[in-house]
């Protein structure tokens, strides 16, 4: 038997069928065993050259995988397990937690490699164990409410995948030395199945986001922890602790600040909170998420308040009464900011544990009397029933439903979740996609550092959805550009994510970002139009102001346009107007330009003047574009081996006696600089000078032309050095052009 033989018959050893007998007979070498020789090459087959990393592993191609797969990897949707046969209860747990981590990194999809030991060799498993260990998986798939779908099952033959039929009967016999045949094992198998949340679930929940309005002292939140937290109040203020952010505001009792909380609805309307669930619990187990916005209700905050109701976008408000104090204090300000910025409204009386019969049916009159008026225009519609409650939810546009609570005794509170789980956004089907399907554009309302991961930016993501690696425009800055960025990381609720869809509340981090931004600036796609706006036109509407002056050109306020919050002066107007009185007028921003679009609906107050109205006419200044491949390019460089890292040490080793001034080498100099801008071509990045500082300079200092005089005179002040000093120039010619030679095989 030659070499070839043997070595077929080696391989054949180990595979045997599971209704093979070891009293079987030897089969004669030159009939059957040739025969096996020549069909066996088409089972055991080996992938050669390098295997890529995809969403299926086992059936992805035609050609059968090694008997190795890739290395398991924590990050992914790729999960490989040797067997899952009866698992305690906490290792239930525990499987069932990594199964919904796997569904996040594929955005709802998951691929389990069963059989398949992590360092990828596939060992197979027997028929019981399989089925076992798929039994297990589908009621781990039902714990995390996706469903399981086996996409292919491989037999393995000496650690290796055969295709998907019966193995040919001379592969089952084990040859050895002596001619016999015996049985070895059972044959082994390696299974392959998909993971798919439901549709209507987890990652694919509605977002509602709803601000939380009224005066001080009204119990807004108390009411907000109550509610997510579903614990209920002691009376002194408990359950409000759990979102305050600041020591002054747990001990004076007052919020100063905005901060968010959010609750789940089930598709069944079943809520999940903080009581008995992680966030991660409630973000898988929703459908709806509900976002609680809590705002300040001191007039000494209003700037934050209406700041909260521009930036954050939401769907409804909640106007919060004490039942015991009535309409005083901010309440009917609040208010008339949701008249004028369109927001649609709900009304919580409360604190009814407490207060008298007559005082809060004195209450409720005040209530549906401002509720009446010309200027709201949408009457009272007391909720006291669940189905009172989904009527209420279905008819919002048109009434606004008052709910009476209590968060000591929990009064009424059912009729709350209820209206809560019934709650729609407020964009109808046809605009929400729209918003999906266009370019993404995320606008920012906070600006974080954070020590290990840089500038943080967070904001709503208004148009489109946002992946991780994207690459988008991020301005406009003062000197009216846009700069480049690179997204490195996405967290929404708290939780790491992949996509980041429109109408959520995210936190980006970034590649590349080495400029500070501010609040109120806009990160969007390429394609849409880059421009800035230092003047435009609006049509305002005067709700307070002094009566003894009008409003006259030159007169300055605070606007709030979207997250924009900046000083505008009155440019020109068509009439002086006072309360009451419309006008369109020219404004222009004080400090720096912004972007704002047509349409936008904008509130503007100084003092005791407040107004709104809406941007009909922008002036568009065109923004250049600072781009950010040289950094790119920086990352695909290879890193050079021992070899080249000896040879450039040699070369940039000069002599001590004679230091070398920068820019004595022109061609060394020269090099540096294509290496930096080879790839900016028509970018505003400039490559006249090649010092340390422009090199690691701010890119639109180049970009302006004065810079560029300036960058360009120290270059000839450079090289007129050089020709003076043409004795060490020489001297050290040898070296710098070793130098040169070496930086070029780094290129």
């Amino acid at each position: 038997m030659g070499n070839e033989d043997k070595n077929v018959a080696n391989e054949a050893k180990p595979v045997l069928s599971k209704t093979e007998s070891t009293g079987s007979k030897v089969l004669p070498e030159d009939t059957d065993y040739k025969m096996a020789k020549r069909n066996l090459g088409c089972f055991f087959v080996g992938s050669e050259g390098p295997r890529h990393r995809t969403s299926r592993l086992l059936s992805n191609s035609e050609q059968l995988p090694d008997c190795e797969l890739p290395p398991e990897v924590e990050e992914g949707n790729i999960e490989y397990k040797l067997k899952l046969v009866s698992p305690n209860p906490s290792r239930l747990e525990h499987l069932v937690t990594q199964m919904k981590w796997r569904l996040r990194e594929g955005q709802g999809e998951a691929v389990y490699e069963i059989g398949v030991c992590d360092n990828g060799r596939m060992a197979g498993l027997c028929r019981h164990e399989m089925n076992a260990s798929i039994d297990t998986l589908r009621t781990m798939a039902k714990l995390a409410d996706a469903e399981c779908i086996v996409l292919k099952e491989f037999r393995v033959l000496n650690d290796r995948a055969v295709k998907d039929c019966d193995v040919p009967p001379v592969a089952r016999q084990a040859w050895t030395e002596e001619g016999k045949s015996k049985v070895v094992e059972k044959p082994k198998y390696v299974c392959e199945v998909l993971i798919r949340r439901s549709q209507d679930e987890g990652c694919l929940w509605t977002d509602l986001r709803i601000a939380m309005l009224g005066n001080v002292d009204a119990g807004k939140s108390t009411l907000c922890g109550v509610l997510t937290h579903g614990e209920l109040d002691n009376g002194a203020g408990k359950a409000r602790l759990n979102l305050f952010r600041h020591l002054h505001e747990i001990q004076s009792g007052h919020t100063s600040s905005i901060s968010r909380e959010i609750l789940g609805f089930d598709k069944h309307g079943r809520m999940f909170n903080y009581e008995n669930h992680s966030i991660e619990s409630i973000l898988d187990c929703s459908s709806k998420i509900v976002t609680l916005i809590d705002l300040a209700g001191s007039q000494k905050y209003l700037k934050t308040t209406v700041f909260g109701l521009t930036g954050h976008c939401p769907d409804y408000a909640a106007l919060v009464v004490n039942s015991k104090q009535g309409l005083v204090g901010t309440f009917r300000e609040h208010m008339g900011l949701t008249v004028a910025l369109r927001v649609l409204s709900f009304v919580c009386i409360t604190k009814i544990d407490g207060t008298s019969p007559a005082t809060l049916r004195r209450c409720r009159q005040q209530i549906e009397g401002i509720l009446k008026s010309p200027a709201v225009r949408r009457p009272a519609f007391p909720v006291n029933s669940f189905s009172e409650a989904e009527q209420a939810a279905l008819h919002i546009k048109e009434r606004t439903p008052v709910f009476m609570v209590s968060a000591v005794t929990g009064e009424n509170l059912p009729l709350l979740h209820h209206f809560l789980s019934r709650l729609q956004p407020a964009l109808s089907k046809e605009e929400q996609a729209e918003a999906q399907q266009a370019a993404p554009r995320f606008s920012m309302d906070g600006v974080l550092s954070v020590t290990g991961q840089g500038t943080i930016l967070t904001g709503l993501v208004t148009k489109g959805s946002i992946r991780e690696e994207d690459t988008l425009l991020l301005g406009p800055f003062e000197d009216r550009t846009y700069q480049e960025v690179k997204i490195a990381s996405i967290q929404c609720n708290r939780m790491p994510r992949r996509l980041a869809k429109c109408g959520q509340m995210v936190s980006l981090a970034f590649h590349n970002l080495d400029r500070t931004p501010r609040k109120g600036m806009i990160l969007q796609c390429p394609s849409y139009e880059s421009y800035c706006v230092q003047e435009f036109t609006a049509d305002i509407y005067i709700l307070q102001h002094s009566s003894s002056s009008k409003l006259k050109p030159g007169f300055e306020a605070t606007v709030f346009i979207d997250s924009i919050r900046q000083k505008v002066e009155i440019l020109q107007m068509e009439k002086e107007i006072s309360t009451g009185q419309k006008a369109k007028v020219k404004l222009k921003f004080v400090q720096y330009p912004d972007l704002i679009c047509v349409g936008a609906r904008l509130f503007f107050r100084n003092g005791r003047t407040k107004g709104m109205g809406t941007v009909v006419d922008i002036l568009k200044i065109p923004s250049t574009i600072v781009r950010n491949s040289a950094s790119y390019d920086a990352e695909i460089l290879t890193e050079p081996d021992e070899t080249t890292l000896e040879r450039l040490e040699t070369a940039t080793e000069l002599p001590q006696t004679a230091p070398q001034p920068v820019g004595t080498a022109p061609e060394l100099n020269s090099s540096l600089a294509v290496l930096q801008t080879e790839d900016l071509a028509g970018d505003t990045i400039s490559s006249t000078s090649c010092t340390p500082q422009h090199l690691t300079g701010d890119a639109t200092d180049a970009a302006d032309p004065s810079h560029a005089d300036l960058s360009g005179a120290a270059g000839t002040d450079s090289t007129d050095s050089c020709c003076s000093e043409s004795g060490d120039f020489m001297k050290h010619q040898t070296a710098a052009d070793e130098q040169e030679m070496v930086l070029e095989e780094l290129i």
